[in-house]
């Protein structure tokens, strides 16, 4: 690997290498195509025909993952997509791990009027904010990782047993990852 590639591992600084986040930001073009493909297929097969029929649901599984639905920002056709989210005070928030190359986040900003979301066995239309002040970003990862440490570590390699919630530079992250809060109404 040439000097001008390399990528600096500083242990304080997130992701790290083996995240969701590191692999879709530092990863080669075909790994990146490869990995996007199974998650499509997952998705496309599992996830979503068992929200369909109620089962994600009632399984529990509709406190973490809900179904974003947008209008396509390309064809204009109906899209589904799981995400997993939480709630940081009333809003819902979710992390778009791809940041601004997300295709549900493009179909989100060109049709914000034709996107709805089910969580569990409840419906609505939100009112979409995405947060671009670095300190809220900050902010809400801090709690993220203080509150979904297991979580964390999937998405961008927090590491609970050995990382400082101080001394962690987490400003690096919070430039990569696009963070959204949907509103009730």
């Amino acid at each position: 690997m040439s000097k001008s590639n390399e990528i600096n591992l500083n242990n304080e600084e997130l992701p790290r290498p083996g995240s969701v986040l590191f692999n879709f930001n530092y990863q080669d073009e075909a790994s990146k195509k490869k990995m996007l493909k199974k998650w499509k297929r997952l998705n496309k097969y599992l996830m979503i025909p068992l929200y369909r029929a109620r089962l994600l649901p009632l399984l529990g599984f509709g406190k973490v993952f809900l179904i974003l639905k947008t209008k396509g920002w390309k064809t204009g056709k109906v899209r589904r997509t799981p995400l997993e989210y939480r709630r940081y005070k009333r809003p819902i928030v979710i992390f778009a791990a791809r940041g601004e190359n997300a295709t549900w986040l493009k179909s989100m900003r060109a049709n914000p009027d034709d996107v709805s979301v089910t969580y569990g066995f409840r419906k609505f239309i939100p009112r979409i904010e995405i947060l671009s002040d670095m300190d809220q970003k900050i902010t809400i990862m801090k709690w993220y990782v203080t509150n979904f440490s297991k979580a964390a570590k999937l998405l961008f390699g927090w590491d609970p047993k050995l990382d400082n919630l101080e001394t962690t530079n987490f400003l690096k992250l919070a430039t990569l990852i696009t963070i959204i809060l949907l509103h009730k109404g």
